[in-house]
């Protein structure tokens, strides 16, 4: 390094320890602190001696000021690692505070005008900052043994994943929910091209700033095989179960959005890139491929177009294990409703066993806040789009999912109590209605399905059916005498009158040999007569549910025509929507009208101005007509169906409480484990015995990196006790869950990483006694390994002993030998 640079950096050293007013016009230490200072080192034209990043790095630290560098050499400013943390978190919670915005506002607060680089070298200095932290926080998991490519994953969610002996068997052993997201697309960087947009011209970047979230593209693109699937009822409802919509997107993007896959409790299980395409079935396969490699059988998979889903899976290589794991597609309870009544019977989340109020929605509540980060994407280079979203999660959840476990648990918990405070009223609404129990509920739903399932299949037939094609025969065969030979437009319908009489020929044969017609029906033959009857109502009903849906959806536009907030090219908009949507509605009422007329008996017109006219939807009632025997089933009466769903929300908040009682012991046992298990590792790093010099000051920082995550997590472990305790004593005998830590599984706690402290501090559940006891004993062999630590440690460890024991946790009212009410 120059002698200048030397010289200049002592300076900023002594700074540090000397007052402002002895150094007139140089920086000081608070406004280098700030971010705001130009360290001296290039300004001045000093020249470089070959000094390397670690050189500037290494100086820093021992100058002990925390400086990073904006360049490796000559670096014309340099930022605090406290500035640079102040923004990293101020980032993570608000997406739109960019750098830009960032640097200005130092700038304005120093009363100084900004460098218009300044953001530019703060951007170089960010990237540093987060790269130093990726790798310390690499030293710290390799440390802890949890380096292994999916540790994060497997672990992210102690209640989910934290497994203890004795547990019950749930029907899902994980819930999770994915779903796909375009709002962060990155517009691909392209030279010039007289032709077109060009050749991309980003410069290669193979960092990798993924943190364990990302699954990679070559792990995706092996699922890239067109896939095609069964038909579906609700295909025309959604554009990502149509492989023509999902397939393209605009050439101006590389990545167009991620597809995520989330836990129930809300933590970021995998990440994938949407690239050059919509959301495809290759991402949800990629994730489900992935789940079911790591998280075993029964899964509960929630996807917004499951029941689509559902079928690809199913007719892919993966169908096989998929089936054999038990995993089982569902549809969430917001977008569930705008699905098909036959998928909603099959796939809506309160009719699934086992689901509890779990709504499986969590991915629309996250990208309501991460749609933020589209302006930091849209213009970034591939790595640092990466970052950011990375970033952004993983201080979700850290900051944010973690810290709100408990009080989703409680809230949850708090929801099905007050759900079951409504069970005397159903049960006095099931007795009005002359039900016995619930399983005639369940009965009732079977029924539904059979009948939509019969019904769909009915509508998915061709109006010619056997019956009429053996009248079509008929009818071309009378048809032949009316043409006149010798006239060429008459020769050309005799030819083609001829074929279609021989295809016909063929095709009554074929029919007569399935359904074993001996005898060939004629036109009074009653079940002719019946086959005939049967294919003009379907016609008519075919008239009238296309009548219906495009009556609906224009009230449903004229809603939106006359909304307030809706703007003047929006209305202009749906104007000439609406004008073309009244000449369909002519054409539909006029099919309506004649298939109407044609069915036995006779149903009544509908006039075409009438419906014109109609501006609600009760004002048209066709609906309750749509079906021929709809109205007069049990299941379809407005008051049976109410109590039907009301019993089904009592069923589902029973599992849930189910699933809670299994939920927080895990989590309770995982906050005492890891806590114990991060004591003991600080211990060790903290110990000298044995060690080289730059051992102790390399094991010295790791304890130091240990102990703030340990104190973070302890602070929040504080809270979820306190909030577990009072759940427990506002409720009393009615809360059932059990505040004891139990003792994982041992697999679990290896998966975890605490091998070595399953049999020290995980009694059994009949040993357990009072966890503030045993945290006594456990202390007090531990305090020659953590002699140490700081005495404001202690003093954390006797905080949280006292909210073991005012919480309640570790003590079940029988062995108090006392009611929890009391």
């Amino acid at each position: 390094m120059s002698t200048t640079n030397r010289q200049n950096l002592f300076a900023l050293q002594q700074l540090a320890a000397n007052d402002a007013d002895e150094f007139p016009g140089v920086h000081t230490e608070a406004s280098i602190l700030d971010g705001t200072a130009e360290a001296q080192t290039s300004h001045a034209g000093g020249e470089h001696g070959g000094e390397t990043l670690e050189d500037i790095i290494e100086l820093t630290e021992r100058a002990r000021l925390g400086l990073i560098p904006s360049a490796p050499w000559t670096p014309s400013f340099v930022f605090t690692i406290d500035t640079l943390e102040l923004y990293r978190v101020s980032h993570a919670r608000c997406p739109q505070f960019s750098i830009y915005a960032f640097t200005k506002t130092l700038a304005d607060l120093h009363g100084v005008p900004p460098r218009s680089t300044m953001h530019q070298h703060f951007s170089i200095a960010f990237d540093l900052y987060l790269d130093l932290r990726r790798r310390t926080e690499a030293q710290v998991l390799h440390h802890l043994g949890r380096d292994t490519p999916a540790w994060r994953m497997k672990n992210c969610c102690p209640a989910c994943t934290y497994k203890l002996e004795g547990e019950d068997q749930l029907i899902f052993s994980m819930l999770v929910t994915m779903d796909g997201n375009d709002s962060l697309k990155r517009v691909l960087r392209r030279g010039p091209d007289d032709d077109g947009p060009g050749e991309s011209n980003e410069r290669y970047d193979d960092r990798d700033a993924s943190d364990g979230y990302y699954l990679s593209r070559e792990e995706v693109d092996a699922w890239a095989r067109r896939r095609v699937g069964e038909d579906n009822p609700c295909k025309e409802r959604w554009k990502n179960m149509v492989n023509d919509v999902t397939s393209k997107m605009w050439g101006i993007f590389d990545e167009t959005g991620i597809f995520l896959c989330l836990c129930r409790h809300g933590f970021a299980l995998v990440l994938v890139d949407m690239l050059k395409s919509g959301e495809l079935s290759k991402y949800p396969l990629a994730v489900v491929e992935h789940l079911l490699k790591h998280f075993g059988v029964d899964l509960g998979v929630g996807y917004d177009i499951g029941c689509h889903f559902c079928t690809t899976l199913n007719n892919s290589e993966l169908g096989p294990e998929a089936r054999e794991a038990h995993l089982r597609c569902l549809v969430g309870a917001f977008h569930g409703h705008a699905h098909n009544r036959l998928c909603q019977v099959c796939f809506l989340a309160l009719y699934v066993e086992g689901l509890g109020i779990e709504d499986l929605e969590g991915c629309e509540r996250r990208f309501s806040r991460s749609n933020a980060l589209a302006g930091s994407c849209r213009r970034a280079s591939r790595f640092h789009r990466q970052q950011e979203i990375t970033a952004y999660f993983k201080h979700m959840d850290d900051f944010d999912v973690y810290a709100n476990l408990a009080t989703f648990l409680c809230s949850n918990y708090e929801q099905c109590l007050k759900i079951l405070d409504d069970e005397p009223i159903v049960w006095r609404l099931m007795c009005e209605q002359d039900v016995l129990d619930g399983s005639e509920f369940v009965q009732a739903l079977a029924d539904e399905r059979e009948y939509l399932t019969e019904l769909y299949k009915s509508s998915k037939k061709t109006v010619e059916t056997p019956e009429t094609r053996y009248a079509a025969l008929r009818r071309a065969q009378s048809d032949d005498a009316a043409f006149t030979p010798g006239k060429s437009k008459a020769e050309i319908a005799l030819r083609h009158a001829t074929e279609k009489k021989e295809r016909t020929a063929v095709a009554v044969a074929e029919i007569e040999r399935e359904l074993s017609i001996v005898t060939r029906w004629s036109r009074d033959n009653p079940r002719y007569v019946a086959a005939e009857k049967q294919a003009r109502f379907l016609e008519y009903q075919r008239a009238l549910d296309r009548l219906e849906l495009l009556v609906v959806e224009r009230l449903f536009e004229l809603t939106k025509m006359n909304q307030s907030g809706t703007g003047y090219k929006m209305r202009k908009h749906v104007a000439k929507s609406l004008q073309a949507r009244s000449k369909a509605v002519r054409s539909a009422v006029a099919r309506y009208n004649a298939a109407a007329a044609a069915v036995t008996p006779p149903r009544e017109s509908v006039d075409i101005e009438k419906v014109l006219e109609y501006a609600f939807l009760a004002d048209f009632d066709l609906l309750r007509h749509s079906h021929h025997g709809v109205e007069g089933q049990y299941w379809a009466r407005p008051a049976y169906r109410a109590i039907m769903n009301r019993w089904f929300r009592l069923e589902r908040a029973r599992e849930e409480i189910t699933r809670l009682d299994i939920e927080i012991p895990r989590f309770v046992t995982w906050m005492r484990d890891e806590g114990v298990f991060l004591r003991k590792h600080e211990g060790a790093l903290r110990r000298t015995e044995g060690k080289t010099e730059e051992e102790v000051e390399r094991d010295y920082e790791l304890a130091l990196h240990v102990e703030e995550y340990r104190m973070r997590r302890g602070r929040f472990d504080q809270s979820h006790m306190m909030r577990l305790g009072a759940l427990k004593r506002k409720w009393g005998l009615r809360f059932t869950a059990s505040l004891t830590p139990g003792v994982p599984l041992l697999h679990v706690a290896m998966d975890a990483g605490m091998e070595m402290d399953v049999d020290e501090r995980a009694p059994r559940a009949g040993e357990q006694g009072d966890l503030s006891m045993q945290e006594d004993e456990g202390k007090a062999s531990e305090d020659e390994d953590n002699s140490d630590i700081e005495g404001d440690d202690a003093h954390d460890e006797r905080v949280s002993e006292m909210l073991f024991k005012l919480t309640g946790l570790g003590i079940d009212a029988e062995e108090r030998g006392e009611s929890i009410a009391d």
